[in-house]
């Protein structure tokens, strides 16, 4: 029997104890792995999902201000309108104003004398 039997027993016995903790550490570590690669999987689609709210959101907020901007044309189209109108109607009745007054005036120098 040889002498060193004994230590090559233990050696052995350590070996596979560090074999089967080394075989763990390396599932653990390949879990660890995957478990990161679906998290940046999430991440991506989460940013994905953001990316399309704040253009849907953006769009949005566009059209909002080109209605905006087409009823304000369009009011101040009215207002247009309305003050060009009343300046029509005043025109008018300073000219009828006119013509009264020079119709007045024209009576008593021709017809009056």
């Amino acid at each position: 029997m040889c002498e060193w039997k004994p230590d090559f027993d233990t050696l052995n016995k350590r070996v596979d104890g560090i074999e089967s903790r080394m075989t763990q550490v390396e599932h653990d570590v390949g879990k660890m792995r995957s478990e990161t690669a679906d998290g940046f999987r999430h991440g991506a689609e989460a940013m994905q999902a953001i990316n399309t709210s704040v253009a849907n959101l953006a769009h949005d907020f566009g059209e909002r201000m080109t209605n905006l901007d087409r009823r304000i044309i369009a009011e101040k189209e009215a207002w247009g309108q309305t003050l060009r109108s009343v300046v029509n109607w005043s025109v008018r009745v300073i000219l009828a104003g006119c013509a009264v007054a020079m119709g007045v005036t024209a009576w008593k120098n021709l017809v009056a004398q």
